[in-house]
């Protein structure tokens, strides 16, 4: 199992980096930040630039979006990012790339709100662009929403490419994931909307069987198509996880060892708490180390995480 570690990139960037730091220095393998760009209550920063800021100050772990939204950034102009993110890590660049939505902010990028199914179909030229551009190859498509013509994006340090996330929740976008990515992302069997309120939230034992559904329909999309539903590494992001895995060791356990069951692989988890993070408190003294010593009695034990990279995954599309 792989542990990473959410932060939203909110200002200072001090705390970020520290927070960053720190999950390194615990042995988490990956780090993640959001892309919500002009939404001041979910992030200050353009994340493709406060990437390259904590590549420079960090050494070992893995970094990236998680995810990348279609709905402000051209895979041609993404997959330049991506790959001077891998140049400025050392090769430790990931993309997490999903379909968008409310509540980003269209208006302010010039268009109005697409449809689910218009999104679905971006997302599915996105990464059909994306992947390939990853590797270094040319690529010329005519889709109706990104045509491009022998696009081609500087060679990455990785090989064959900077691993590439789907974040999917249902049977398109799984779908695109199957076709193209080397890993899947979902909110681990939590709704997106409503979770603000504890009413509205999974138990684990449900969110788990949901994710559990989702991943047997991966499974089947990689099968028509001829690919080793193995060949796709699977992480949940702990969103309003009920209970809350850094609640206590037993939580920890309980909820990394119910999704290890169903084949998932990497566990991602916010830090600060979503709920303080929403209401912009700080973390307690008494609670940070709470964290810490979860972190050095399930995470650190590991040992030096190995890296992962795309050939590692079963690299596709």
């Amino acid at each position: 199992m792989r542990f990473g570690i959410f932060g939203f990139g909110q200002a200072p960037y001090g705390d970020l980096r520290d927070r960053f730091r720190l999950a390194e220095t615990l042995g988490f393998d990956s780090a993640w930040v959001n892309d919500d760009l002009l939404m001041p209550d979910a992030a200050d920063f353009e994340p493709w630039t406060v990437l390259g800021a904590l590549a420079r100050d960090t050494s070992r772990i893995r970094l990236g979006t998680m995810v990348s939204a279609i709905t402000f950034r051209h895979p041609a102009f993404l997959a330049a990012q991506v790959v001077t993110l891998d140049h400025v890590s050392g090769g430790r660049a990931e993309i997490g790339l999903g379909a968008g939505g409310p509540p980003h902010p269209y208006g302010a990028f010039g268009h109005a709100a697409w449809s689910p199914r218009e999104r679905a179909e971006r997302l599915a030229e996105q990464a059909a662009i994306l992947g390939p551009l990853l590797r270094g190859e040319a690529v010329t498509e005519d889709g109706p929403h990104y045509p491009v013509r022998d696009a081609r994006a500087p060679a990455a340090l990785q090989r064959p490419r900077p691993p590439f996330i789907v974040a999917a929740h249902g049977d398109r976008g799984l779908m695109v994931a199957a076709r193209h990515a080397d890993g899947w992302n979902s909110l681990g069997g939590q709704p997106l909307a409503g979770t603000d309120d504890p009413a509205n939230r999974v138990p684990l034992a449900g969110a788990v069987a949901a994710t559990g559904r989702l991943g047997e329909r991966l499974d089947g999309f990689c099968r028509q198509i001829g690919r080793d539903p193995a060949s796709i590494r699977r992480s949940v992001l702990a969103f309003h996880a009920e209970p809350d895995p850094l609640s206590s060791l037993a939580a920890f356990d309980e909820y990394v060892g119910r999704y290890a069951e169903i084949g998932i692989d990497e566990v991602i988890l916010y830090w600060p708490p979503l709920a303080m993070v929403e209401r912009r408190q700080p973390v307690s003294a008494a609670l940070q180390a709470s964290f810490e010593r979860i972190a050095a009695d399930r995470i650190a034990v590991r040992g030096e995480p190995a890296p992962a990279t795309a050939s590692a995954t079963g690299s596709s599309g």
